[in-house]
């Protein structure tokens, strides 16, 4: 099948943007690692003990379900993030197994590739949205583990002035 270059040009940039929410989608989970591994510093701070280990590698074991489960207490602070969360993990396991075969068909035709793009574009705000509101709840564990959130904030500013230096 032979395409216009117009339509070659909205596929390129429909693949852009899928890589894009794809990204947002792997962020939304990291937020999520963060929060598990921050639940567990403030659980054993508040117990008097030291965790075994490396928090954030045994958080990313876990599936999303059961990091869901494991701060299911924290996020029931904010209304309807559970939910949100839980929808956001469907839509993330979707355009990462079945999305390319169940909508190629969208790519052939300028007017679904549009509207594709606008619906990825939307995820993309979506799980970053979620990452922010995670965060959010990351940094309330932090202060309860004894973390200085100022501290941690000049702490990564510097680590990526130092990334910048070096390249």
């Amino acid at each position: 099948m032979e395409f216009e270059q117009a339509q070659i040009d909205l596929m390129n940039r429909a693949y852009h943007q899928f890589g894009k929410t794809v990204f947002a989608a792997a962020l939304m989970e990291r937020s999520l690692v963060n929060a598990v591994a921050q639940h567990r510093h403030a659980a054993a701070n508040q117990l008097g003990q030291e965790l075994a280990g490396d928090a954030w590698e045994k958080a990313s074991r876990d599936s999303i379900d059961e990091m869901l489960r494991r701060i299911t207490p924290h996020l029931e602070k904010v209304p309807g993030l559970k939910e949100r969360l839980d929808t956001a993990r469907k839509r993330r396991n979707h355009l990462a197994h079945d999305f390319c075969f169940d909508r190629a068909s969208d790519l052939c035709a300028p007017d679904p590739t549009i509207r594709l793009i606008a619906e990825l574009a939307d995820d993309e705000g979506n799980f970053l949205s979620l990452s922010a509101e995670v965060q959010a709840i990351t940094r309330g564990l932090m202060e309860e583990a004894g973390i200085d959130a100022a501290v941690a904030d000049a702490l990564h500013v510097s680590l990526i002035e130092e990334a910048r230096h070096s390249l």
